[in-house]
């Protein structure tokens, strides 16, 4: 019978979650994983096929992170604005994890609506917004776009250490720009504009 492994996958993976929240995603290596559980690298390659494999699977524990973030915010009205001053905070404590999701580079460049389901997952805000203000599905789609890729930008400051808010400013800061784009959507045929020919994809 071959011996019982010293560490579980999840073990392993909490251990490199860390270890990216620490030092960054760069040093998220065999070597430096195995210095961590203080063992050799032959258990990471038993446990896992290569650090690829690994990798990914430390990202989708730092999705998870963020995402328990952003469902905080539906105990709050309105949630919405709350889940954008969540992922900002999540930016501001967890600088290297923000980084790991959003700031890694990627092979290719692919579309907008790619990048942005990849991140946004099965969420329930559309829903929210939709039926908060009487909106369609588009144009809800479309509000909610916009207001990820402007606390996007602000989240990178924070990450960045270029930054830091105050509840109090971010709160106004995203409430002043979702009711812009809430005017916007409202008066102007957001439907129509969508009917435009595809984003660029290249």
């Amino acid at each position: 019978m071959p011996p019982k492994p010293r560490f579980t996958r999840e073990e392993m993976v909490e251990a490199g979650l860390e270890l990216v929240r620490q030092k960054g995603a760069e040093a998220l290596t065999a070597r430096e994983l195995a210095d961590v559980l203080g063992c050799s690298a032959r258990p990471i390659f038993t446990a896992f096929e290569n650090m690829e494999e690994l990798r990914g699977e430390v990202k989708k524990a730092a999705h998870k992170l963020i995402s328990n973030y952003a469902n905080e915010a539906m105990e709050y009205d309105p949630p919405f604005k709350k889940a954008g001053m969540q992922i900002i905070l999540f930016a501001s404590r967890e600088p290297n994890l923000f980084k790991m999701i959003f700031m890694s580079s990627s092979d290719k460049p692919t579309s907008f609506d790619e990048v942005f389901s990849a991140h946004t997952g099965n969420n329930k805000f559309e829903e929210v917004i939709s039926k908060a203000y009487s909106l369609s599905s588009k144009e809800a789609r479309y509000l909610f776009e916009h207001m990820w890729i402007y606390t996007y930008g602000i989240s990178v400051l924070c990450a960045l250490n270029q930054c830091n808010f105050s509840d109090a400013e971010l709160s106004n800061l995203l409430g002043v720009e979702f009711l812009s784009l809430l005017d916007y959507v409202r008066n102007n045929n957001i439907e129509k504009q969508l009917e435009l020919p595809e984003r660029v994809k290249n």
